[in-house]
């Protein structure tokens, strides 16, 4: 088992209209106000760290768009209240158009080691339509800085945009190439609730990518990164061996730990899990308090959610699920092989030493046979 901790850092420099995350822009005239707040709260935090950190990862909302004193805050009471295994993996968020040479440097020399960078496209109109801060020409600024930098990096991007091409992504795909990374991110874009998307689509101005262009955005795209020597680890996680985001890895182990800090930030332990409040405000007033266990949003895990999580978790990773170790941690439960059999034969599962793993348009599957194979 392993300890990690996230922060969240709630400050954006606009609202991007695909996000439904507890973030927003036109409030850095709160950054003080918030810095004392989450090194308290650090604080508390580190009192609870039974052992040194496995990872520590800063997101949010834009980590970057901290004042270059502010971040220097941030990582210096993570430094001040927590110790670190040896290697330990400290990512940080950032977006093109608040990174800079200084930021970097002040990450850095406080112990990040990982950058990650929302570019998301390299396209003009895709980048206004989704309400980005930064432009192309900024996106690839950020990227000339990461590659020089010395720290391990990764960039995003996504796919199914309203009115994208197969060609317009695999275009970013193949322009992000060409910085040479060793781990790239693409997510599909889903609507969620509130977002100026969602509202876009209930007033009719927007349509989703159809099924089948989705599921060839994300084939080709699987395959032009595995060209590269980039390997899908995660059904939207791909990586160079060796260069798997240890903090990733360890939300999709049930048998690890991590601490939250900041509003909205999750937290879990083995059968529990958490959320501290989502507003600014309400969290603000929570940490002034002393962050009171009980008014935590806590989630106690049983049996059953168990169960599905091994399955949910552990069929979206390229490992897949270990057989052995489920029927060891569930010695009541069976393991529904009928089920198994029939996504075998249809192509979308495969059987391997001991581990249950997605395969072929298994991927494009992964929710609905998750559900099949936990009951």
């Amino acid at each position: 088992m392993s300890l990690s901790l996230y922060v969240h850092v709630p400050f954006c420099e606009t609202k991007c209209a695909y996000c439904d995350f507890a973030s927003w822009a036109g409030r850095s005239g709160e950054e003080a106000a918030w810095l004392d707040r989450i090194e308290r709260e650090l604080g508390l935090r580190g009192k609870d760290a039974a052992e040194p950190l496995f990872s520590v990862f800063f997101g949010g909302g834009t980590p970057s768009a901290l004042s270059d004193p502010g971040l220097e805050r941030l990582c210096r009471s993570v430094a001040d209240n927590f110790r670190f295994q040896s290697g330990m993996e400290w990512s940080m968020e950032a977006n093109p158009v608040s990174l800079t040479p200084a930021k970097l440097a002040i990450a850095r020399d406080h112990g990040v080691n990982r950058v990650s960078v929302g570019v998301q496209s390299f396209e003009p109109d895709l980048l206004r339509r989704m309400g980005r801060a930064h432009d192309a020409d900024q996106a690839r600024e950020a990227l000339d800085l990461v590659a020089g930098s010395g720290l391990r990096w990764s960039a995003d991007q996504i796919f199914a945009l309203p009115g994208q091409t197969l060609e317009q992504f695999l275009s970013s795909l193949e322009a992000l190439l060409s910085w040479n990374p060793r781990h790239v991110s693409f997510y599909g874009l889903t609507l969620e609730p509130g977002t100026e998307f969602w509202k876009q689509h209930e007033a009719g101005t927007l349509s989703e990518a159809d099924e089948d262009l989705y599921a060839d955005m994300y084939s080709r795209g699987v395959q032009l990164l595995s060209d590269a020597g980039i390997r899908r680890y995660e059904v939207s996680n791909f990586a160079a061996p060796g260069d798997e985001c240890r903090h990733n890895e360890a939300y999709w182990d049930t048998r690890s730990s991590w601490l939250a800090a900041g509003n909205a930030a999750h937290g879990y332990e083995p059968h529990l899990r958490w959320r501290n409040p989502r507003g600014l405000n309400a969290w603000s007033a929570w940490v002034d308090a002393g962050c009171p266990v009980k008014d935590v949003a806590a989630e106690e895990l049983g049996a059953d959610e168990r169960w599905t999580e091994e399955w949910f978790l552990g069929l979206r990773q390229a490992q897949g699920v270990d057989i052995s170790r489920l029927q060891a941690d569930f010695p009541d439960r069976e393991i529904l092989r009928d089920r198994i059999a029939r996504r075998i034969a249809s192509g979308h599962l495969v059987v391997e030493d001991g581990f249950v793993r997605l395969t072929g348009d298994g991927w494009l599957l992964l929710d609905a046979i998750a559900v099949e194979l936990s009951g």
